[in-house]
């Protein structure tokens, strides 16, 4: 038989530069002189010479072999380390050309695992204590991502390290606590949870992130920015990850929810928005058998934000009856909505101030009425039938034909009030004064 042929000699990789140089050579070079290097130009210059490499791809012409590797973890060691305020920037830049080389195809994670020690990844989390700026925390979520995503056996240790941090924000408002960016990272992890759920998970939900929704505190006040708003939308994605696991759990998510709307003294209208959107998030998992459990608390407090005289809670509010499944739920419980409600709506016949809310008062009232038109004309019957209370419209307007028929009386020609006998309106600051006047303004003085 025919001799086999030779091998194929291995492909010869080339320098992208067009130069030749010795493979691991450039980037093993810097990355002994950063590790090395005191704070100064050289060491950031050659930090963005290491980036630039990788940016390019030339480090793919490089050996990924043991010195490169423990190269690049040695300099994510020393950055963490890095702690005087002028030199953050460079501990930046180390961070992305750490993150920057693990998104390289030849960089090797089972390669590297026995250089994922504990004391790194706690040095990884004292960068969570507030050191680090805000142009750091999308790398040190990448940074949590890959080593949750390539080390299973450290994600225990990972998870602990994130609900101790999550946990301490719960309590101290730290504005900056990169809270957000885990909290982005942990969504994708979350999605990943074995179902059902045990009693870890849950644990994890009901006693680290819904406990998150407690601070008060603001982000900038004279902005009307609340602290909750830094990391909201994350947050909410986390909690809807666990009830597209396990829905059931919605009721109870959204009784503790009713537990951390600010008091009547710790004024916080946008937190009331944000919590109003998410709960409204949240209904959509709940069905009409569990709804009763939560009815209670959830009309409380909506009967409180509809009697604010803010327009954003009222108006989040009643952008509830917009959902077609809230709607629903509303429906099977319109004994116990249309009464605790309606009241509310109507506001003693005063009309809010706000346009808008006017207009989407009308909306609801009708919903109200198509939702049980027996209850609500009872209802209404009852809040202004004979002998009850007599709307304000109806008073402003008696009491501007009283006036009308005085000045015609006197014959003194007077002017006649303005609107000539139609309705005053009720929420213009003329009719909320009545007849009160300045001092001194009856003797012309």
């Amino acid at each position: 038989p025919a001799a086999a042929p030779p091998p194929a000699p291995p492909p010869v990789r080339r320098c992208r530069r067009g130069r030749p140089r010795a493979m691991g050579e450039e980037s093993t070079v810097l990355l002994a002189r950063i590790c090395s290097a005191t704070p100064g130009e050289q060491r950031t210059k050659d930090l963005a010479a290491l980036n630039e490499l990788i940016r390019k791809g030339e480090i793919r012409d490089e050996t990924f072999n043991a010195e490169l590797y423990e190269g690049f973890f040695l300099l994510l060691s020393s950055a963490f380390a890095w702690r005087a305020k002028d030199v953050q920037e460079d501990v930046c830049a180390a961070e992305r050309a750490f993150v920057g080389a693990t998104r390289v195809p030849e960089f090797q994670p089972t390669a590297v695992a026995h250089l994922v020690e504990d004391h790194l990844l706690r040095a990884l989390y004292s960068r969570m204590d507030g050191t680090s700026t805000q142009e750091e925390w999308p790398t040190l979520r990448d940074l949590f991502a890959w080593f949750y995503g390539h080390f299973p056996a450290k994600r225990g240790q990972l998870r602990a390290l994130i609900g101790r941090t999550l946990r301490s924000a719960s309590s101290f408002a730290n504005k900056s606590a990169p809270i957000a960016p885990l909290l982005e990272m942990l969504t994708p992890v979350i999605q990943g949870f074995r179902e059902p759920l045990t009693g870890v998970h849950k644990s994890f939900l009901f006693d680290v992130l819904m406990p998150l929704h407690r601070s008060n505190e603001w982000l900038q006040w004279d902005r009307q920015s609340p602290f909750i708003g830094m990391y909201h939308k994350e947050l909410v994605r986390c909690v809807l990850a666990f009830l597209e696991k396990q829905p059931s759990l919605a009721p109870k998510c959204i009784e503790s929810l009713c537990t951390f709307f600010p008091q009547s003294r710790q004024s916080n209208t946008p937190k009331e928005v944000l919590l109003i959107y998410e709960i409204s998030q949240f209904l959509r998992y709940v069905n009409e058998s569990s709804f009763p459990e939560i009815r209670p608390a959830l009309l409380r407090h909506m009967v409180r934000l509809l009697g604010s005289h803010n327009s954003q809670p009222v108006q989040s509010v009643m952008q509830l009856w917009k959902d077609d499944h809230i709607l629903g739920l509303f429906r099977g419980s319109s004994k116990d909505i249309i009464p605790a409600i309606l009241p509310a709506l109507l506001r003693g016949g005063e009309p809010h101030w706000n346009v808008t809310v006017n207009r989407m008062t009308t909306l609801v009232l009708e919903k109200l009425e198509a939702s049980n038109a027996e209850l609500f004309r009872e209802v209404a019957e009852d809040l202004w039938g004979p002998g009850r209370q007599v709307p304000a419209y109806i008073t402003a307007r008696a009491e501007a034909e009283a006036a009308a028929a005085a000045t015609a009386g006197d014959g003194v020609g007077a002017p006649r009030p303005p609107g000539d006998g139609k309705p005053a309106n009720v929420s213009s600051l003329k009719f909320c004064l009545g007849g009160w006047k300045p001092p001194g303004a009856a003797g012309g003085g």
